[in-house]
This record gives C-alpha cells, sequence and structure tokens, in this order.
C-alpha cells in the first residue's frame, strides 16, 4: 500500500531516485511553505481544503501532494502523486490560483444587495449556494487545475 510509505520529509536508503538529496530537500521545503498557504475555505459551508507535500525516495512517483477536505465531521485524504518536482510545483501553484479565483467567485456572489440577509447577490437564497454555484465552481477547479497527478491513492473517508 502506498500510504504505508509515506513520510514527511526524505526517505533515505535507495540509491536510484532521481533527484539529488539537496535539490529534493530543498524543492521539498519551498513547496511545502507554498501549499501550506492555500488553505481554502469553502464558502459557504463550513468546508476546509488543505495540502501537505511529501517526498518518498527510491519510488517511480516519489513526490506526493496529500490533499485533505473537510467538511463538518466529515473528512477525505487523497494522495496525489507526482514523478517530478516540476510537476507537483505546476499543480500547487494551480490550486493556489484556483483559491484566489474561488474567494474572489464566492466574494462576487455571496454579496448581499443593501445588506440584505439571507440572500446573495444573485437573489439566490444564500443555503442554496451550494447547489447552484457548486457546478459552476467545480468546473472553474478542473480547468485551473489542470496538472493531473500521475497517480491518486484514497488515503482515507470519513
Amino acid at each position: 500500500m502506498l500510504e504505508g510509505k509515506v513520510a514527511a520529509g526524505i526517505v533515505a536508503g535507495s540509491a536510484d531516485w532521481s533527484e539529488s538529496p539537496t535539490y529534493a530537500a530543498r524543492g521539498q521545503v519551498d513547496l511545502q511553505r507554498l501549499a501550506s498557504g492555500i488553505c481554502v475555505a469553502i464558502a459557504p459551508a463550513p468546508t476546509w481544503v488543505t495540502h501537505q507535500v511529501y517526498f518518498v525516495a527510491g519510488v517511480k512517483m516519489p513526490w506526493r501532494l496529500v490533499e485533505t477536505t473537510r467538511c463538518g465531521a466529515r473528512q477525505k485524504k487523497l494522495m496525489l502523486c507526482f514523478d517530478s518536482l516540476e510537476r507537483i510545483w505546476q499543480s500547487v501553484e494551480e490550486r493556489r490560483t484556483w483559491q484566489r479565483e474561488d474567494e474572489a467567485f464566492v466574494e462576487r456572489h455571496m454579496t448581499t444587495p443593501g445588506g440584505f440577509p439571507g440572500v446573495t447577490g444573485d437573489w439566490v437564497p444564500s443555503k442554496d449556494f451550494d447547489f447552484v454555484f457548486g457546478p459552476q465552481r467545480k468546473a472553474m477547479r478542473l480547468a485551473l487545475c489542470a496538472t493531473q497527478p500521475d497517480g491518486i491513492v484514497t488515503l482515507g473517508e470519513r
């Protein structure tokens, strides 16, 4: 199982990995710093998406981006596997762009006209925001987060 091989930082013990230890370590530190800045609060429901970066030496796809989505008591963890630092970096950058665009979308559509409570700027009841705008927001994420991982592992759902 892949999840048994995931470890924070660099896991040594293999000489056949393609990226030098210094390059991988520096890349992992910089990338984690970047990914830590992505904590998407998906309004109006209390949903959070966070990211962790891992490097696993000696495997075909050593770069991992663990994406955790929490909504109330529910949680889903996906491990996105990449074959290079450049590809995972691109994926994290795309997620940062998506975060900014989604925040702007929510701000545009959740702004209430004249402070009128319970409706959005589009006169959609606030409670129906996800139902009405969910497909549009999902399409935006799919368009902006275009770098596909080489593999995806579901680490858990509850």
